[in-house]
């Protein structure tokens, strides 16, 4: 179908100009008008590629968007004048640029859940999911709502993380520069000294000794090795086989283990209980989840009881067999599935660990920021010993 870049006035006189698909330049202005936009000048052009960018959407610009959209459709607003309105309003030029291309596709007869999921970058499974099944039901604008509750979720959490990892973040960072700024630039110094007296040094003072020596001169070494060890990490990771010991690490680290096991339940339930909300079938529901839920192990787990629900078994009967979900999970799946209620008694799950991480963040990192300031000021501690000992002796030197 041709493509067509146009000029246009609205009601108000506005001008406005972008690309539409069209058969020819009068079904081009019959498209404008119904969306109260006026034909000035039109010409034929390339069809558009199809995008394929890179950069994530930011939660923020997708939780806005949903919010605008799902506003869209409760009004009755054609989808394709809304989606001009939310172009103009957009400032993020990457995302400007996928809206168009959303807009574009939508007039060449793609549906919207077909149109997002061309851009997996923006839209994920579950999103674009979540959408069809608002299309297919008729039921878009309550789906949306649902989708916005998701994602100020999932914004609430990673907010609630971020906030609580700050403080030690900033001490962490600030104490890591005070080291190199000793290491580098005050011991060495003290160093050219200690060479001059022939004074046995301590064990921390020649500990320091070598480790500033090595920031000095050979600093390259370090930055070399900590590239080639991120690089093959994340070769690793890329392997089935990492994926596996890395998550399966993750869930057993000490006092961040359990915060994170509560973070993936949490996840599970919310994303497990949008789709089912929205008329997602079960089982398609459990392959979506599987794909988005971010830790492999939870994943296989999840593979086998998608398999075995296929195959006539509960979901909860599988979630028995497993210690990575705790009898309260699979007591509220069981009766859900029990009474046909599963999307209540999964909503019920989310409320509880909607309530159940914010309060284990916050004990994790009371208990990590001590810990922390304890090991970096053993650090320092270190080293003042190691200069302040060797001119204590020195001392005792001269005095004699």
């Amino acid at each position: 179908m041709p493509v067509f870049k146009y000029k246009a006035v609205d009601y108000s006189g506005k001008e406005v100009s972008g690309t539409l698909f069209a058969e020819s330049e009068p079904t081009l202005q019959e498209n404008l008008r119904r969306m109260n936009l006026y034909l000035i000048t039109a010409r034929e052009t390339k069809p558009p590629r199809e995008f394929t960018f890179q950069r994530r959407v930011k939660r923020k610009e997708l939780l806005t968007f949903t919010v605008h959209l799902q506003t869209i459709v409760s009004a009755g607003i054609p989808i394709i004048q809304g989606l001009t309105d939310l172009i103009e309003q957009t400032g993020n030029k990457n995302f400007k640029k996928i809206l168009e291309d959303v807009r574009a596709s939508i007039q060449s007869g793609t549906g919207l859940s077909e149109a997002l999921q061309k851009h997996p970058k923006a839209f994920s499974d579950l999103y674009v999911s979540v959408v069809r099944a608002g299309e297919a039901t008729g039921n878009l604008d309550s789906v949306l709502k649902d989708l916005i509750g998701f994602l100020e979720w999932q914004e609430e959490l990673i907010s609630n993380i971020r906030q609580a990892t700050i403080y030690p973040t900033i001490v962490l960072v600030a104490v890591t520069g005070l080291v190199i700024l000793l290491m580098t630039f005050v011991f060495p110094r003290f160093t050219a000294i200690f060479e001059k007296v022939n004074v046995p040094l301590p064990l921390p003072t020649r500990i320091v000794m070598g480790v500033s020596h090595f920031l000095v001169n050979d600093w390259i070494y370090l930055i070399i090795g900590l590239v080639l060890f991120i690089f093959l990490f994340k070769m690793f990771q890329k392997t089935d086989m990492g994926r596996h010991l890395i998550d399966q690490a993750k869930l057993h680290i000490p006092v961040f283990g359990k915060l994170i096991l509560k973070i993936n339940l949490s996840r599970f339930s919310h994303y497990l209980g949008a789709l089912i909300r929205a008329g997602v079938d079960i089982t398609q529901s459990l392959q979506i989840v599987e794909k988005v839920i971010g830790n492999v192990i939870i994943a296989d787990i999840i593979r086998l009881m998608r398999a075995r629900v296929q195959a006539g078994e509960f979901m909860s009967d599988t979630l028995r067999e497993y210690p990575q979900f705790p009898p309260l999970v699979v007591r509220m799946v069981s009766i859900g599935e029990t009474t046909g209620n599963l999307e209540e008694t999964l909503e019920k799950v989310s409320a509880y660990y909607d309530r159940e991480v914010p309060t284990t963040i916050k004990k994790v990192f009371a208990i990590f920021e001590p810990l922390v300031i304890v090991f970096l000021a053993s650090i320092v501690l270190l080293m003042a010993l190691s200069m302040f000992l060797p001119l204590y002796q020195m001392m005792g030197v001269i005095a004699k």
